[in-house]
């Protein structure tokens, strides 16, 4: 294995990438708006939210089940896991295009039926294409800080894109099936080159008769690569249930200039959120090695960066407020197309969830990367998409500003639950000691 790098020479460039990741919905997407106006902005939205929601199902749940596994695992050990994840997305995605036609052709309401195809291939695309990603791999092999230049590159080469050629819904969600797919294809690409036995520089040459003989794709790897990814699929599906299907609930009974406005909204807040992922994915594989010394030192460890991205989040918070003049200005560029004033109730409300999320995810991570708490991590995951649905279907109809008290009520159920999940697993877990003493004395 690699060498683990500094956190100081890995986040400079990695949050380099997350910058421009949050320049997109920050200032691009109330460009577009006000490009497009309400009503158009409001379908754009509905086909990102969809796209997103989709490319959950083609992810298959592998970036929470293999990256724990990939972090302790050799060479030959990763690149099974990779045989198994690249086979089962091929089975993925050929459902989920056709889940991807049936849902632009129902809720697109598209002007014409070339235009409908047209919604229909780009939405199916683009779903894979996001759900492609080699995530998994590069996080539990900490190469983040390296990746990060390639999707500088890629973000910053469409943020021009979008602003030079995007004036219509299909031609933004062109440029993101192009971007997001050649970030999928490059972090295969990158995997295959470091993994692949033909090309490791500990493999020695092979024998001419056994070169290639490991190819990403295998059928027999299907089934195994589902069933490894099954395990969290659930909790993926859910824990975008209460991000993005909140607005895809909720658009069955929500206008579309109302969808818009909360998926404006919704958008930066979590794009902000977003922006503190790599944090999370470079923290992550060192939380699971801190287990390594004990629980009680996994704890602290998590415990300090809780604590600061519970501040930074609020600083967050204030430097929103304080940007909301410019940001207004900008939705107003265009008088009439879009309506700032409905915008702002919306962002008050979810920017409440940058303290929240900034410091409870590190404790997320730590209930994944402990073992022991790997039920209350699904349980609670799968309370909060269960909510988030129920509350989108009952709200939706009273407008945005409703649908984003659901989404606040919704993430402070998940730590509720997560709290009460961890408590039952924790009282169990000493009833079946305090019942078998024998058994804790052998352990011991």
């Amino acid at each position: 294995m690699k060498s683990r790098p500094p956190l100081a020479r890995s986040l400079p460039p990695v949050y380099g990438a997350a910058a421009l990741r949050l320049a997109f919905p920050a200032l691009l997407l109330p460009v577009m708006a006000a490009r497009l106006g309400a009503d158009e902005f409001g379908r754009l939205s509905l086909l990102l939210v969809w796209a997103a929601l989709l490319s959950t199902l083609v992810e298959g749940g592998f970036l929470a089940a293999a990256t724990r596994l990939a972090v302790v695992a050799d060479a030959a050990g990763r690149w099974a896991l990779a045989r198994q994840i690249f086979s089962a997305r091929v089975a993925l995605s050929g459902a989920v295009l056709l889940l991807s036609a049936a849902v632009a052709l129902t809720l697109l309401q598209a002007p014409s039926a070339a235009e409908a195809l047209a919604g229909a291939a780009l939405l199916g695309a683009a779903a894979c294409a996001i759900g492609w990603q080699a995530t998994w791999y590069l996080q539990a092999s900490e190469q983040l800080h390296r990746w990060a230049w390639v999707e500088m590159a890629v973000y910053a080469a469409w943020a021009l894109a979008v602003l030079a050629l995007g004036h219509s819904a299909l031609a933004y969600l062109a440029m993101q099936v192009l971007a997001t797919g050649l970030l999928a294809a490059t972090g295969w690409w990158w995997l295959r080159r470091d993994l692949h036995p033909d090309l490791r520089p500990d493999v020695r040459e092979p024998a001419a008769d056994q070169r290639s003989s490991a190819p990403l794709w295998t059928a027999a790897a299907v089934r195994p690569g589902l069933r490894l990814g099954w395990t969290m699929l659930p909790v993926s599906v859910a824990g975008a249930a209460y991000s993005y299907a909140l607005p895809a609930v909720a658009s069955a009974s929500m206008s579309r200039s109302e969808l818009g406005v909360y998926f404006l909204a919704d958008r930066i807040v979590r794009a902000v959120l977003g922006a503190a992922d790599p944090v999370f994915q470079i923290v992550y594989p060192r939380i699971v090695s801190h287990f390594q010394l004990g629980a009680r030192a996994a704890w602290f460890y998590t415990a300090r960066w809780a604590l600061l991205g519970a501040v930074a989040g609020g600083l967050l918070l204030l430097a929103g407020v304080l940007a909301w003049p410019l940001l207004s200005g900008l939705l107003a560029a265009r008088p009439g197309a879009f309506d700032a004033a409905r915008v702002a109730p919306v962002m008050a409300t979810l920017g409440l969830l940058l303290p929240l999320l900034l410091g409870w995810k590190f404790f997320g991570y730590w209930m994944l990367g402990s073992g022991r708490f790997d039920r209350a991590y699904r349980a609670c995951v799968v309370v909060g998409g269960l909510a988030g649905v129920a509350g989108a279907w009952q709200f939706g109809g009273d407008g945005a500003a409703a649908l984003s008290r659901v989404a606040l009520a919704v993430e402070g159920l998940v730590i509720a639950a997560a709290l009460a999940g961890m408590a039952l697993t924790q009282h169990l877990q000493a009833k079946a000691r305090a019942a078998n003493p024998n058994e804790n004395h052998k352990a011991g």
